[in-house]
């Protein structure tokens, strides 16, 4: 039994009729997959009625594999059965269990989802019986905990505390409420139930606890409340609710952020996902589905969505991962699907109700509304991509200036190939994938701005400045003309050098340094080619794996390559295999933050403990590599020992004897490298140079792991220090190691895109440096004589 299963409340159906108890509990099993639900219907030779043995049999199983046990039944005769069944547990199971006057399906499915979300039993219980879903459960026969709070920071309960409550009590088998002195309580782990209590900064709160767990309850929410939840050092602003173009005045018209992608950018701003689609009410049976496949596909889609947003440590996200978890949104909409609604109707309407409840509220609580909205939008695009307003039409998106809480890596080249002028993001982070995209083309960019720019008005004109890290909206004719002029210098500045760029740097020593590409995509690679770049130093290959349920296969990846490939035009190119983990959760590969975080799986760790995985990408390149002029070689990243690098040889070799055998077109790849990212192989490159034929150094990697800093945390940001001493000396070693073992030496990572830091690695012997396409041409000046 996996160990989620056992820190959950079970379930146990009984019914008259066995298909009746094996469809209900089948049913909640596919909108709950994590928790134990078990049939006990019908009699013994497969009559109606009920089975004191097949009961006893059910209970004594849920009593032992779950944290507790509730149990639905649907006629008197069921109930009797169950009471006399329990007359024969011991004691301490006995207390286990608890029998609830629910209706069958409905009450078992609300039980189902509210186990899932690790409820208690009493919780449990109230869900079944409709009386859960934000309002305070009734009292149990559990003494129940009582305390008064004061919240100490200024904003009190909002999104982010609240989601820091629910997390905290996750996995508590305690029934919490918190409500005003005197007043009636909400479900502690409900975010939009405890976010509309509208409490700030001084108000008392009344924390009542009951259940096994209600101590550690008690002492857990005490602490955040006493800590002011990490805000008291100066809470963010919180964000004014869409359409308050008042407020956003009051926090605008300048904003600082960080600088992710340099350059420029003037236009009308435009909201990414701020269309709201037509979803029309419409039950399972019109849309010639049934209510369990409509759960399930909700339950999925839930589940998909909190994968992406797992890979974000960003506060804001993480406060939207909690509303996913919230009963009073994914519980509601499950048991509209129940009663008969479509998915995507159900969780509509849920969104629409709770938006509404929010947009009562004071100022702080009506923002939460758009967070509501952030969250409801992304699920229903998830249930039907035709309902996806996550991107305007493309003829609203040129030229403009773009605002969005934070973007999908996969939106980056749309919004580029759409004409976007720059993007501005309320979280997101310089290190991040979309930031990096952003980069590669050109693409002027400012993160981490606020959520107050989310409320800014639609259509306002703005100017960001994306080496500065700055959006002005609205700004005034002046900084806009201003905007326009600076641009167009840069673009002629730019088209100067890319005309020269296309010429190879020799040295003065007759030495040639290979000045390449960052890409991920077609529309990378062209400008790539067009910036002038030697080839591509580094094809991240994750793209095509990112926002999907299920992996791609080893067709649609060769196709993908190929086109990629046919894109450089027979320039060289170095293919990387899936760079998965840390902060690359794809949901197709259902990682494990921890597991697969920073130090854990990932990387080629992950591909050898994957073989198919990585079988399958491997013959992909070797495949698309037949259909191209282009020297194709490849790497694997994250590699420690010398060991795993003969291991990726290996794999390498067997896909090629594969192919050959089954006489498919393909080709080896040229050259085989590894991409050194770890102090370990660093230091010992020479026996990763007898191995391999080239290393790539990742200098983001390197650069966290040796000052161990973890790069996509802010609070840790000042540490990572790519200039650092230590940096320098490691990359001397890893020259000089590689030299030794007759190896070439590329850096792949954001050091080689500096003008600056890339003369200097070429000081030391490095061959070839990659970077983002628009960076080529300003590095090939600064190496030329």
């Amino acid at each position: 039994m996996a160990d989620g299963v056992v820190a959950r409340v079970g379930l146990v159906v009984v019914s008259h009729v066995a298909g009746i108890a094996d469809g209900v509990a089948e049913l909640a099993r596919q909108m709950a997959p994590d928790v134990l639900v078990l049939p006990a219907g019908g009699t013994d030779d497969g009559g109606v009625g009920t089975s004191f043995d097949r009961v006893l049999t059910a209970l004594e199983q849920a009593s032992a594999d779950a944290s507790g046990v509730v149990v639905t039944y649907d006629l008197g005769s069921a109930l009797l059965t169950t009471e006399t069944a329990l007359e024969l547990l011991d004691d301490d199971v006995r207390r286990l269990v608890t029998v609830v006057d629910a209706p069958l399906v409905e009450g078992t499915l609300a039980a189902a989802v509210a186990a899932q979300g690790r409820a208690g039993v009493q919780e449990v219980v109230a869900a079944a019986a409709g009386l859960a879903q934000g309002a305070a459960p009734e009292a149990g026969d559990d003494a129940e905990e009582r305390t008064t709070l004061v919240l100490v920071n200024p904003l009190g309960l909002h999104a982010r505390p609240a989601a820091a409550v629910a997390r905290a009590l996750a996995g508590l088998d305690a029934r919490t409420t918190l409500g005003r002195p005197g007043g009636p309580g909400v479900d502690a782990r409900s975010v939009l139930g405890v976010v509309g209590l509208a409490l700030r900064g001084g108000d008392e709160v009344d924390l009542r606890v009951s259940g096994p767990d209600a101590a550690t309850a008690v002492r857990t929410v005490a602490e955040l409340v006493e800590q002011g939840f990490g805000e008291l050092d100066g809470p963010p602003e919180p964000a004014p609710s869409p359409g308050r173009t008042s407020d956003a005045a009051s926090t605008g018209p300048d904003f600082s952020g960080t600088a992710a992608s340099p350059g420029v950018a003037a236009g009308p701003l435009v909201h990414l996902g701020g269309e709201e689609p037509h979803v029309p009410e419409r039950t399972a049976a019109e849309i010639g589905s049934h209510s369990a496949a409509e759960g399930a596909r909700l339950q999925e889609a839930l589940r998909t969505l909190d994968a992406r947003l797992a890979a974000s440590s960003d506060d804001v996200v993480q406060a939207h991962r909690a509303l996913l978890a919230d009963p009073a949104l994914a519980g509601t909409a499950q048991q509209l699907v129940a009663g008969g609604a479509s998915a995507a109707s159900a969780w509509w309407r849920v969104v629409g109700d709770a938006r509404a409840v929010l947009a009562g509220g004071d100022e702080v609580v009506a923002g939460r509304a758009a967070d509501v909205l952030d969250v409801g939008l992304q699920v229903l695009a998830l249930l039907d991509p035709s309902l996806d307003a996550a991107l305007p039409p493309a003829e609203r998106l040129a030229g403009a200036v773009v605002v969005a809480a934070d973007l999908l890596p996969s939106q980056v080249p749309q919004l580029a190939e759409a004409g976007v002028a720059g993007v501005a993001t309320a979280g997101g982070a310089r290190t991040a994938h979309a930031s990096l995209l952003a980069r590669g083309l050109g693409l002027p960019m400012v993160v981490g701005l606020g959520g107050a720019v989310l409320g800014l008005e639609a259509g306002v004109p703005a100017v960001l400045d994306g080496t500065a890290g700055r959006l002005t909206a609205p700004a005034d004719p002046a900084a806009v003309a201003e905007a326009h002029e600076r641009r167009a210098a840069a673009e002629r500045e730019r088209h100067e050098a890319q005309a020269a760029a296309a010429a190879p740097v020799v040295l003065p020593d007759g030495r040639r340094v290979e000045v390449r590409a960052n890409v991920a995509s077609v529309a990378e690679a062209r400008a790539a080619r067009e910036a002038g770049a030697d080839g591509v130093g580094l094809l991240r290959t994750e793209l095509m794996f990112l926002d999907r349920a299920e992996l791609p296969g080893e067709e649609e990846q060769a196709a993908g390559l190929a086109a990629v490939f046919a894109a450089l035009d027979g320039a060289p190119v170095v293919v990387r295999t899936l760079d998965v983990g840390g902060d690359k959760q794809l949901p197709a590969l259902r990682l494990d933050p921890v597991r697969h975080g920073f130090l854990g799986e990932r990387g080629l760790r992950h591909g050898l403990a994957h073989p198919e995985v990585l079988r399958t990408q491997v013959r992909a390149v070797l495949r698309a590599a037949a259909s191209t002029a282009s020297e194709v070689a490849l790497m694997a990243p994250m590699v420690t020992f010398a060991d795993e690098a003969q291991a990726f040889r290996d794999v390498v070799e067997r896909a090629g004897a594969e192919l050959q055998a089954e006489g498919a077109a393909y080709a080896l790849p040229s050259a085989l490298g590894v991409m050194v990212e770890v102090p370990a192989a660093a230091l010992a490159v020479d026996e990763l140079a007898a191995v391999v034929d080239f290393v790539s150094v990742g200098t983001n990697d390197l650069v966290q792991y040796l000052v161990a800093a973890e790069r996509t945390l802010p609070e840790v940001a000042g540490l990572y220090r790519p200039d650092a001493t230590a940096v320098w000396r490691t990359l001397e070693q890893v020259v000089a190691g590689a030299r030794r073992g007759g190896c070439r030496v590329a850096v792949c990572g954001e050091l080689a895109g500096d003008p600056e830091t890339a003369a200097r690695l070429v000081a030391l012997g490095v061959d070839e440096l990659s970077m983002a396409p628009v960076s080529v041409a300003a590095v090939k000046a600064a190496l030329r004589p």
